[in-house]
């Protein structure tokens, strides 16, 4: 199963696993993650996310059939969101003080490496956001990290 959301920063229409919560954008590169109202959940054999996920962004045709499959799954994509905030983090032994090494320890103690896992150990250290969105480009232009999907951070 897949959910297919837009962009909250540009309207790029994504993809990303029901497993996971957060990714970045594939054309922003912005962190986002799912919304009642603006996903919608496709298994992966249905054609209509190949219809949603080629278009990259959404004719008012297009968008009119996306925003009345949402409103039907409205429920899932709350119970999916629901889940995850429900997860919790493992206690990590971090001495650094600035951000990026601070990111680059917790990526080294990670046991996942998902980007999920990333931000819930980043907020217990009150990271924003956006600091781990600018911190992970700085971090990638320098090669320290890399991407294979979009929902993964790996440390070259």
């Amino acid at each position: 199963m897949t959910i297919i959301f837009r962009c909250n920063n540009c309207e790029t229409i994504n993809d990303i696993p029901n497993n996971h919560q957060y990714k970045l954008c594939k054309k922003c590169t912005k962190i986002i993650t799912f919304e009642p109202g603006e996903s919608i959940i496709v298994s992966d054999s249905e054609a209509e996310s190949s219809v949603f996920l080629q278009s990259g962004k959404l004719s008012a045709s297009e968008a009119e059939k996306f925003f009345n499959i949402a409103d039907t799954h409205i429920q899932q994509i709350s119970a999916l969101i629901m889940a995850h905030g429900k997860k919790s983090g493992v206690l990590l032994n971090i001495q650094t003080k600035a951000l990026p090494d601070t990111i680059l320890s917790i990526l080294r103690q990670s046991t996942t490496k998902t980007l999920d896992e990333l931000i819930l150990n980043c907020k217990m250290f009150e990271i924003p956001l956006s600091k781990i969105e600018q911190i992970l480009i700085q971090l990638k232009k320098e090669g320290f990290v890399y991407q294979p999907k979009s929902w993964l951070i790996l440390l070259t």
